[in-house]
């Protein structure tokens, strides 16, 4: 039994604004995304993916299967891309297959893993539940946090992936100080500038393809910046971040997730934040990641208050969302697709999508106009946006009271 279906279920509105855009096997929380993580983790299995419909034309840009792909008959594992592949699953795993185990769910019956022959009967199974006594101990994603408070474990698991091979720099860089240097990797076409400081003391460093670290950066890992990213002069990049392709980022930045296409080129903090793709943050954005009680932080997420049990939550943001200059974020704001934050003050700790505005007034954004935006922001790197991302955003902005 060599194949394995990764799929989403009706959870990923947890995860909402980032998962609105994209199936939640998708986010990153690491070096890689969730389902680069699990095929290098079983590379010896096939995979196939179950999503929304929407993103079909998403997933064959990406090159991968969709579950009409598997053959019919054939036995295959359904792992929920919620559950953390950590040890303590790859030895459940094992037994899985071993033992050919009835479906396992959680505590609301969700399905979390189970041995199908049928498709339909695994898409029923996901749709409506399931009922079983079988509840493993396995550590399951839930909340957009989950994956920021793990990034730093993330980057490290991941890094054993990436040791070997000629990719990476092996001889010292002139006038770049780097601590602990076995643990740093530095990609031979990256370029790293005069008084950048890498530190490698806590968890490795990762500098990837053609990325440029720009002078008297200072870097602590578990760190990891992305292909053809640029990291500011004087930038302080903390420990427990992760940056994805093609950013541009400056400031002070901490126990973050950065999207790809995203840039945050000034000043400004920007700590246990989730930021998704083709955002911009203008110059002095700071958010709040600690409230000043030290009590835990709470979120709205679907309408509901959510305590989540941690001390530090930043901002989640959605896809296409911008803030003006000197914006001010409070701890734990949700900030939706394609929106547009400024003012003086601190904003509505959530902002639906589409809209515009700060504190005094947010008003619902026409989405000719939005989509005018965010083809003009997308040119500027040389790609344009597909039909189907544009559906996509449409189905978001009708859905809007």
């Amino acid at each position: 039994m060599k194949n394995i279906v990764l799929f989403e279920d009706s959870c990923y509105k947890n995860f909402g604004p980032l998962t609105k855009t994209r199936p939640i096997f998708e986010l990153r929380n690491g070096i890689f995304n969730i389902r680069e993580r699990y095929v290098r983790t079983l590379s010896e299995y096939n995979f196939y993916f179950f999503y929304r419909k929407a993103f079909d034309p998403m997933i064959k840009r990406l090159g991968i299967k969709g579950m009409n792909s598997l053959p019919e008959n054939e036995p295959f594992i359904a792992i929920n891309a919620r559950i953390v592949p950590n040890k303590n699953f790859l030895k459940y795993f094992e037994n899985l297959v071993n033992q050919k185990s009835k479906t396992a769910a959680d505590d609301n019956g969700q399905l979390l893993t189970g041995i199908f022959t049928s498709k339909a009967e695994f898409v029923e199974s996901v749709k409506k539940g399931v009922k079983t006594s079988v509840k493993p101990i396995l550590e399951i994603n839930k909340y957009p946090w989950d994956l920021t408070n793990a990034i730093g474990e993330w980057i490290t698991n991941d890094s054993i992936f990436l040791i070997g091979g000629d990719k990476w720099i092996k001889s010292k860089l002139p006038n770049v100080i780097i601590e602990n240097k076995d643990s740093v990797y530095i990609s031979k076409t990256a370029i790293i500038m005069a008084g950048t400081i890498i530190d490698a003391t806590y968890g490795p460093v990762i500098i990837d393809d053609e990325a440029e670290i720009m002078y008297n950066s200072v870097i602590i890992g578990p760190a990891y910046i992305g292909k053809n990213s640029k990291i500011k002069i004087g930038a302080k990049i903390y420990q427990n971040t992760s940056i994805g392709d093609v950013c541009k980022v400056g400031g002070e930045v901490e126990g973050s997730i950065i999207h790809g296409y995203s840039n945050k080129q000034h000043e400004g903090f920007l700590g246990h934040a989730y930021i998704g793709e083709w955002c911009n943050l203008g110059a002095d954005t700071n958010n709040s990641d600690l409230k000043n009680n030290y009590s835990f932080v709470k979120v709205e997420i679907n309408n509901e208050l959510i305590d989540t049990g941690s001390l530090f939550v930043g901002v989640v943001m959605g896809d296409h969302s911008k803030t003006g200059i000197n914006t001010m974020i409070n701890t734990g704001t949700v900030i939706g697709v394609a929106c547009n934050v400024y003012g003086e003050g601190f904003p509505p700790r959530n902002i639906p999508d589409f809209h515009w505005g700060g504190k005094e007034k947010l008003v619902k954004y026409p989405f000719n106009k939005t989509i005018d935006t965010v083809k003009t922001v997308m040119a500027r790197r040389n790609i344009e946006l597909e039909k189907s991302d544009e559906d996509i955003l449409k189905k978001l902005f009708l859905k809007l009271k």
